[in-house]
């Protein structure tokens, strides 16, 4: 009976294990996607003022591949650790998409999960001004 019981004591402490480490590479992420999705916006905003122009209704906005990658890779620079840019562009002017990468370590290392590895999350976004 004691090594029955010693088996099923185990066998939940190894759930216990699983269950935690997928927990959390869950929450790391939504919080990389989050990244993601704030990143994108900031590169959406990238424009240059300067260069906006107004066609009698809407006001007609141009992103550069070179604006959006500057601002969002300050972003990710300044208000993210451990997470790399992977590439930040624009493909018609006016959505911004981008693509980040972390590395994920299991909290509690368990022989189910890697030491570590990457994961990634990609967003885009657009301003629309006016109707």
């Amino acid at each position: 009976m004691l090594p029955l019981v010693a088996g099923l004591l185990a066998l939940c402490g190894l759930a216990v294990v699983g269950i935690i480490d997928s927990t959390d590479l869950a929450l790391a992420r939504t919080s990389l996607q989050s990244t993601a999705d704030m990143a994108a916006l900031v590169g959406a905003e990238s424009f240059d003022p300067r260069r906006a122009q107004f066609d009698g209704q809407n006001l007609v906005i141009r992103l550069t591949n070179r604006g959006v990658r500057r601002a969002v890779n300050s972003f990710v620079r300044d208000a993210t650790d451990g997470v790399r840019l992977l590439s930040a562009l624009t493909t018609d002017g006016v959505t911004a998409q981008v693509s980040v990468r972390t590395n994920w370590t299991p909290p509690l290392g368990s022989q189910f999960f890697p030491s570590s590895f990457p994961i990634e999350a990609s967003a885009s976004a657009r301003l629309i001004f006016g109707g």
